[in-house]
């Protein structure tokens, strides 16, 4: 009886510890790398100045791996004497985004007219609310659509890693708590 009572005892704290690791180990799985495709539009909103800037504006859809499509829209200025660029960017998808900031460097990709651009994850709404990361990926324009804007393509890679709500992990921390308090009071 005695040991049957504490393999049973025993069962339910290895169940109760492998749901506590799950738990922990469920923000990490947002932090894996996606891979991206997109595409869209980007064109300046206002005139190129004296110095070759202007602002841009880029909007597209994306597909984001395992996390399905996502809006993109960037506003940045981008000059284009040097064919550097610097701005903000935010992918949302119905009550979630995240957004940052973004660097690019002008290339060429296969004969067009492209770039490099890096992404910095600042922050995020809803599921993706405290979001950190980065990513980088490669622009190529593919034509113009209506003048002044043209049409785009790009493929990359991003790393986003969601931080744990404090209620979440209040939750967590309350459960263990408690798992721990029964275990002492058992063992007594």
């Amino acid at each position: 009886m005695v040991l049957s009572d504490g393999f049973a005892y025993g069962r339910r704290w290895a169940f109760a510890g492998l749901v506590w690791l799950a738990a922990l180990l469920a923000p990490a799985a947002w932090a894996q790398p996606i891979g991206y495709t997109g595409t869209g539009q980007v064109g300046a909103i206002t005139p190129v100045s004296g110095s070759g800037s202007a602002v841009f504006l880029a909007q597209g859809t994306y597909e984001l791996g395992a996390l399905g499509d996502w809006d993109l829209l960037s506003t940045f200025i981008f000059n284009v004497s040097t064919g550097l660029g610097t701005g903000g960017f935010d992918f949302s998808q119905g009550g979630s985004s995240f957004s940052g900031t973004i660097a690019t460097t002008q290339t060429v990709v296969a004969s067009l007219p492209g770039f490099e651009i890096v992404y910095t994850v600042t922050g995020g709404t809803g599921a993706f609310a405290g979001a950190t990361g980065f990513g980088e990926g490669i622009i190529v324009l593919t034509g113009p659509a209506e003048p002044p804007f043209f049409n785009y393509i790009e493929a990359g890679i991003l790393n986003v890693s969601v931080v744990p709500e404090p209620a979440t992990a209040l939750l967590m921390l309350g459960g263990v708590a408690a798992l721990l308090g029964r275990r002492l009071a058992k063992a007594r």
